[in-house]
């Protein structure tokens, strides 16, 4: 019997770039590569710090780039490869999200959000001085808007490294979170929630045995140290930071480089 093969796809800065000019982006040899993985009988699956809705917002028209499962906000969900069927959701304390807005609010250089498991994503408070793709589309909210919601993140965005430090120890205060950052922003998610639990817990849904598949993971930044620690290899970039770097199996320029030849 053949060996199921999984690829697991961070998103931002893995598959999507931000060009010089400020743009975003694909490779379009990297969606040409995860195609022919695909055609081979592998399996894709996204695993982003994204909720469900601002996966689909990014994702390129025309089916260029298409998962067979999205592992999705650092974990605490997980949605079929077109993001129309929910199969696992761990909502966030909303308490954690007020508290968020009532500590960092009016804070300089701090910008709140609340990402939920359904089509509608918060922006709650934004003190930073450039906007940011990721969060355009996200409806402007208040508290008061929160029972309407079920929230699987907090995603604060703090470009400045030492104010992020410091946010991302506030948040590790409290028991019922688990804390992630990658380069611009600290993700707050239910506790045990990471890329690497929420990729094992799809096996499960999935009826998929880990010992029975062998797993690759791609991810640029630290909220992939823990899908990386469950692979089989992993993969992280030329422009990952030097720990992350470190923490890999290997160190590449992009996805297409080496995707084809783990076919």
């Amino acid at each position: 019997m053949r060996c199921v093969k999984i690829a697991v796809f961070d998103f931002d800065g893995t598959l999507y770039h931000r060009r010089p000019n400020g743009t975003y982006s694909f490779n379009q040899q990297d969606l040409e590569a995860i195609s022919a993985w695909r055609d081979n009988g592998n399996l894709a699956v996204a695993a982003t710090g994204r909720s469900r809705s601002a996966l689909t917002f990014a994702m390129p028209p025309e089916d260029a780039l298409v998962f067979d499962y999205r592992v999705l906000s650092n974990g605490a969900s997980a949605t079929t490869g077109d993001g129309a069927d929910l199969i696992y959701a761990y909502p966030i304390d909303t308490d954690i999200l007020r508290a968020a807005v009532e500590e960092f609010g009016d804070t300089e250089g701090v910008a709140i959000f609340g990402t939920t498991v359904g089509p509608v994503d918060g922006a709650f408070s934004i003190n930073t001085k450039t906007g940011d793709l990721f969060t355009d589309h996200f409806a402007r909210m208040e508290l008061a808007d929160i029972p309407d919601h079920t929230f699987a993140v907090v995603p604060i965005r703090v470009t400045d490294p030492a104010l992020r430090r410091h946010v991302a120890s506030w948040a590790d205060q409290f028991p019922q979170v688990t804390v992630a950052q990658n380069l611009d922003y600290v993700d707050i998610m239910a506790n045990g929630r990471n890329k690497g639990t929420g990729v094992l817990e799809l096996l499960e849904h999935l009826g998929i045995n880990r010992e029975d598949v062998e797993i690759y993971t791609f991810g640029d930044s630290w909220n992939d140290l823990d899908m990386h620690a469950i692979a089989d290899q992993s993969f992280s970039f030329t422009h990952s930071p030097a720990d992350v770097k470190e923490a890999t199996d290997h160190v590449i320029e992009g996805v297409a480089d080496v995707l084809s030849g783990l076919a």
